[in-house]
């Protein structure tokens, strides 16, 4: 199955769509500008990390949307095993296991080495695809946790004396209710991996 066709056989709203686009363009732009800020980062190199990313945050909440999902399994889990029964056609089955575990592990509890199986079986280096992804897609995900689109023009900038990553979202916080909070909360991941502390900025106050 294309991307395209799951958005279309799952993602029948309008703001629920512009929501998982929103945040695979947040999560690219956050890619992009890490790239250049710790360009020997190992979470930050793998072979088609652009594709792997953007299918990855295009259909985080993809088991959102199942008429027959459980009320008992989480979203993030009926996605990820949406995605491992049906495939994705342009992805190897390595990248495809990528895939469905950043969108695993976009929300929830961390990858547990030998708990999780499937993680367990990866290779070290799609171990840290599966890592940096998922952590990026928390931290997109509650920078338009409201579903509002406002966080445009993402900014990152790096004090290397204080190891302190600044997020500059240009949203209002005041509006954007407990935006601050979700992500001081979802951007813990992402600091273990990469061992700085992020702070989220906005000059739109």
């Amino acid at each position: 199955m294309k991307t395209e066709e799951y958005i279309k056989n799952y993602i029948k709203s309008k703001s629920d769509l512009e929501h998982s686009l929103h945040v695979e363009k947040i999560c690219l732009e956050i890619f992009h500008q890490l790239q250049k800020i710790f360009p020997n980062n190992k979470y930050l190199y793998f072979k088609n990390a652009d594709k792997l990313i953007s299918y990855s945050a295009k259909l985080h909440d993809i088991g959102s949307f199942l008429e027959n999902k459980s009320i008992f399994k989480p979203h993030n889990k009926t996605g990820a095993k949406l995605v491992l029964e049906n495939g994705i056609d342009d992805l190897d089955d390595t990248e495809l296991k990528i895939v469905a575990l950043s969108i695993r592990y976009h929300r929830g509890s961390k990858p547990k080495e030998g708990k999780h199986k499937l993680y367990s079986s990866l290779e070290q280096k799609d171990k840290n695809a599966v890592l940096f992804i998922s952590s990026i897609i928390r931290m997109a995900d509650a920078l338009d946790k409201n579903h509002f689109q406002t966080a445009e023009n993402i900014l990152l900038t790096y004090d290397f004396d204080h190891f302190t990553l600044t997020l500059n979202s240009g949203i209002n916080i005041m509006f954007n209710v407990g935006v601050e909070r979700v992500f001081n909360k979802k951007k813990t991941l992402f600091e273990e991996l990469f061992k700085v502390k992020i702070c989220l900025k906005n000059d739109a106050l």
